[in-house]
């Protein structure tokens, strides 16, 4: 059921999902793809975003739990009385809290069709990129806690993804909630930064092809050998993060939402800053016992000279 968005909420959903522009094809045919602020690995997008409203109510929003559709800009209230005939037992599952938490899910086959078995470090990925990205537009502390598992499940009211009939009976795709963040009361949006994360781009990869002639930095060497993407060879500045090939895989997902938070940090400071813009790499190979989970190959944003160019001219 669709209902009115407060301003302040509309301003948190805009700053994390709209943009004016849309995305290109490499011959820079214009597709229907919208661009979005928050960066989504090959402009899958995935993740969607749940809030549950708790007792105290949220800018005249009764509690309850709410969808935001990103296609059309709407908040849709779902109905609680209409979800245990078909399997979803929400009020049962109903959050005794009076905050109001924001719910990143990932639908995964959103990214699954097109990276199939390599996907799963994506899902982490966008949702990491889209929690930070909360973070960086509400500037007062925020508590945050990641997934899967039960109590997000059961904070939205869910079945688990791999259970698909219950979705499918309520002609839904399966969504696996997988970060959340409980808004504080006086939260607000900054609008410098809102306006920063509006008009953050990725640099296109043949702005990198470009700029392979300099002397390459050592860890865009590494990475292009390891991803098979030589224009990472043409980066002014690589950022990686890695972990042991051989790690428990409790410490490899870890390990995998720490760098995509932190990747998505870097990525969005230096954008505010005006000073570098960034393209996320994902697909890297393990090398020498340790796999880098992400790195950022970045470009000095206009005006800014070229790292190495400004290294040649000391030297």
């Amino acid at each position: 059921m669709p209902v009115a968005i407060p301003e302040r909420l509309r301003s948190l959903f805009d700053g994390l999902w709209r943009s004016p522009g849309y995305h290109h094809l490499p011959d820079g045919t214009v597709t229907s793809i919208r661009q979005r602020p928050v960066p989504s690995a090959g402009a899958a997008y995935p993740v969607h975003t749940h809030l549950v409203v708790g007792s105290a109510g949220l800018d005249g929003l009764d509690p309850g739990r709410y969808l935001y559709d990103h296609e059309n800009g709407h908040l849709l209230r779902r109905v609680a009385a209409r979800e245990p005939a078909t399997g979803w037992d929400i009020e049962r599952a109903r959050p005794a809290t009076a905050q109001t938490t924001l719910v990143l899910t990932v639908q995964p086959g959103r990214s699954f069709g097109r990276y199939r078995h390599r996907a799963w470090p994506l899902w982490i990925a966008d949702v990491a990129y889209a929690q930070t990205a909360v973070e960086f537009l509400i500037t007062q502390h925020l508590k945050t806690s990641t997934g899967p598992g039960p109590l997000l499940r059961a904070l939205l009211g869910v079945p688990r993804a791999a259970c698909a009939q219950p979705w499918l009976s309520r002609g839904l795709v399966p969504e696996i909630p997988l970060a959340a963040v409980e808004l504080p009361p006086s939260w607000t949006v900054d609008a410098d930064r809102s306006h920063a994360l509006a008009t953050r781009r990725s640099p296109a990869l043949s702005e990198f092809e470009q700029a392979t002639g300099r002397r390459p930095e050592p860890r865009a060497v590494e990475v292009a050998r390891l991803s098979g993407q030589g224009w990472v060879l043409g980066a002014d500045r690589v950022e990686t993060w890695s972990v042991p090939a051989q790690a428990p895989a409790q410490d490899i997902a870890g390990a995998v939402w720490q760098a995509h938070r932190r990747a998505a940090s870097l990525c969005y400071d230096g954008t505010l800053s005006g000073r570098w813009r960034s393209r996320p790499i994902s697909g890297i190979a393990a090398g020498h016992g340790r796999w880098i989970t992400h790195a950022l190959a970045m470009l000095p944003a206009s005006g800014h000279r070229h790292t190495n160019d400004a290294q040649e001219a000391c030297a």
